[in-house]
């Protein structure tokens, strides 16, 4: 039975590198800058009183 292959072997070390799923980071960071800068614009507008064009 010493030639039966076991559940765990010490040099199985996995699957290999696991890629990271979804978007990369810089893409999160400038979705977020360009919401925030359109919904500043957007607040800025309107406080201004040149929003909507009079509606």
């Amino acid at each position: 039975m010493a030639d039966s292959p076991s559940r765990f072997d010490a040099t199985d070390l996995g699957p290999g590198p696991v890629a990271h799923p979804g978007m990369p980071r810089w893409v999160k960071v400038f979705g977020i800058v360009a919401g925030s800068a359109l919904l500043v614009a957007f607040v800025l507008m309107h406080t201004i009183g040149g929003g909507m064009g009079g509606h």
